[in-house]
């Protein structure tokens, strides 16, 4: 497993700061408890390593369209957070966004030792992307099903499989 890098950190820390400032604030006291719909069981799976966690949905305030469950093995963590955006049309056009904010850190960081590449991926949902850090420390990916848009990230990925984070996102999104 590869160690946490600066820049693993500093991408979590980005990734929650994301989340609350691209969340529309309406007052939605209907929220999705983020931690409903992944167990601590099929995390542990797809890490092949028990976890912790997973029991405390975060949101950031009352009004908060969105929230955020996290899960750890040791120097690994798994952050799923769930948007709940109403409509299935401003859930795509939300994902269309977190796509193309993506697509610019890829041309961003184009020969960074920390690059990262954003791929569309089929079958999930009804729209689906991975961005990837070349170094192996940190992956995610982000998919719209419904009204909803999901996003897992994998910090201090490098030894899970990015298939098993593929099939993770399916069982959140299916639930």
């Amino acid at each position: 497993m590869l160690p946490m890098s600066k820049t693993a950190i500093s991408r979590l820390g980005i990734f929650f700061i994301a989340l609350s400032v691209t969340a529309t604030w309406t007052a939605r006291a209907d929220a999705p408890s983020a931690c409903k719909f992944l167990t601590t069981a099929a995390v542990s799976a797809a890490l092949g390593k028990p976890v912790s966690g997973g029991t405390t949905s975060v949101i950031d305030h009352l009004g908060a369209t969105a929230s955020s469950c996290m899960y750890t093995a040791g120097t690994i963590m798994v952050l799923l957070n769930v948007d709940e955006r109403g409509t299935a049309g401003a859930a795509m056009e939300e994902y269309h966004t977190q796509l193309d904010d993506s697509h610019m850190r890829d041309k961003d960081k184009k020969g960074a030792s920390d690059e990262q590449k954003t791929v569309l991926e089929s079958g999930i949902g009804e729209g689906a992307f991975s961005d990837d850090l070349t170094n192996g420390s940190a992956r995610d990916i982000t998919a719209v099903h419904g009204s909803r848009v999901f996003k897992i990230g994998i910090i201090g990925a490098g030894s899970v499989p990015h298939e098993r984070l593929r099939n993770l996102m399916q069982t959140a999104i299916s639930h």
